[in-house]
């Protein structure tokens, strides 16, 4: 399994390049405000849409906790969705999760997955694809995001896909390139960053572009965490078996913390800042998990992101137990501040004050009202295409990669352009993993 090899790397510049970077931005990307949600795009495509009558029927493509948990969200989201098809690398992790889902009473009615839709194995998508469902849940490792999207999208298939968007520069490429596609055939892809449709941070953004804090000068982005499970090896795995199993460390699966987890936060930060770097000094390493089983990955990273208009991003995260947590962002403009706890309570200060109100504790609701907004829209004969914030949000986090990695400052030009391709061809359980090595500044490169 390839992602596929986009044509023309060279001809993807920085959105500054022929534009004037901050109105282009908030006008052709989902920072457009609209009356819903600013993790939409609308379009004009003549979209394939289903009346109020009709059955959605929806296939999942990795069946992990993330995976169940995102089918619950979509049969939340609308009563006539029904889950029709499942798919995964693991017969025992598919297992799981239907049980899992069918312990769920008020949706046993609406779980109805055959014994001949259940699909096992590395093809296990292309199975599923060759069905009749009418939408995908996108929710392996990331390093097979870019093929499954092109994939799904060919397939005629309306798309719901994790975050991030690919591993690598060459599947950011192939997800813009599907992105286009999708367009064109008026099918959904909606992106797992689930930030941009919480409350909140729409009213938040909507102030900052309105010119609440005045212009945007310097911006801070913090998020320390403990860290991740990890599962021993089973005697007689291969090593692809393995690291499909863990691979959260392991960065040809998951493009490392900074991308799979931390791109939350920088794709927010692009977001409200109106527009993407021109480039990145990064720092990190290994301090908290240095065992052989963490992989590849590095446990904390401190970035610098500076932007076409002037504006830098500090931003910092790790993964290291027994340490305080944080989770919190700051805006300083020319007017005023805009500051922030997790992503649902803000506060700004100056002549334009605002502070978020209390809703339920201020929990996170964003995994459930992505879902409410795909099928409400679908049903509507609307339009939702995520693809491009996807994209370049996780190119960002390949920047940073790339910087803490080499120890050099990357360019969004070098990024966007780099021939870096981590997934090896036609990948099966006996393929040879990618000869990783736990990177050293000053001595790996970026290819």
């Amino acid at each position: 399994m390839k992602n596929p090899t986009p044509q023309s790397p060279e001809t993807i510049s920085h959105p500054a390049a022929t534009k004037s970077p901050r109105r282009s931005f908030l006008k052709q990307s989902a920072g457009a405000v609209t009356a819903t949600s600013l993790g939409q795009t609308l379009a004009a495509a003549e979209t394939p849409h289903v009346s109020v009558n009709d059955d959605i029927r929806v296939g999942l493509i990795g069946c992990g906790g993330r995976g169940t948990g995102a089918v619950l969200n979509a049969l939340k989201a609308d009563p006539g969705i029904k889950l029709v098809a499942m798919a995964d690398a693991f017969q025992q992790r598919l297992d799981l999760s239907l049980q899992s889902l069918q312990r769920q009473k008020e949706f046993t009615d609406r779980i109805l997955v055959e014994d001949d839709m259940r699909f096992v194995g590395m093809d296990a998508y292309k199975k599923l694809l060759a069905t009749d469902v009418d939408v995908v849940l996108l929710t392996t490792p990331p390093a097979f995001r870019p093929l499954f999207i092109r994939a799904a999208i060919e397939a005629g298939k309306h798309v719901f896909a994790e975050k991030p968007g690919a591993v690598d520069p060459t599947g950011v490429r192939s997800v813009l390139e599907s992105t286009e596609l999708a367009k064109q055939k008026g099918l959904f892809l909606v992106a797992g960053l689930h930030a941009r449709y919480e409350p909140e941070t729409i009213e938040m953004t909507r102030r900052v572009h309105d010119g609440a804090i005045g212009e945007i000068l310097n911006a801070r982005m913090t998020r320390y965490t403990g860290g991740l499970w990890v599962k021993p090896r089973v005697e007689g795995q291969t090593d692809v078996e393995y690291q499909i199993s863990n691979w959260h460390y392991f960065t040809w699966l998951s493009g490392d913390f900074f991308i799979e987890q931390f791109v939350h936060e920088i794709d927010r930060m692009a977001w409200v800042i109106g527009e993407y770097p021109v480039s990145c000094l990064a720092t990190g390493g290994r301090q908290a998990r240095t065992e052989k089983m963490y992989g590849h990955n590095y446990d904390h990273f401190a970035a610098l992101y500076k932007f076409p208009g002037g504006a830098e991003l500090y931003a910092t995260t790790r993964q290291q137990n027994d340490c305080p947590r944080s989770f919190e962002m700051r805006l300083a403009g020319t007017k005023g501040i805009c500051s922030g706890e997790g992503k649902t309570k803000y506060d700004i200060t100056g002549p334009a004050a605002w502070q978020t109100e209390q809703r339920n504790g201020n929990r996170q609701q964003g995994h459930q009202l992505e879902h409410n907004e795909f099928y409400k829209q679908l049903r509507a004969g609307g339009y939702i295409n995520n693809g491009e914030y996807l994209a370049k949000s996780t190119l960002m986090g390949i920047m940073a990669r790339e910087s803490a990695y080499t120890g050099q400052e990357i360019t969004w030009d070098q990024a966007i352009s780099a021939a870096q391709d981590l997934m090896p061809d036609d990948i099966e359980f006996d393929t040879p993993v990618p000869q990783w090595q736990v990177a050293v500044p000053g001595k790996t490169k970026f290819a």
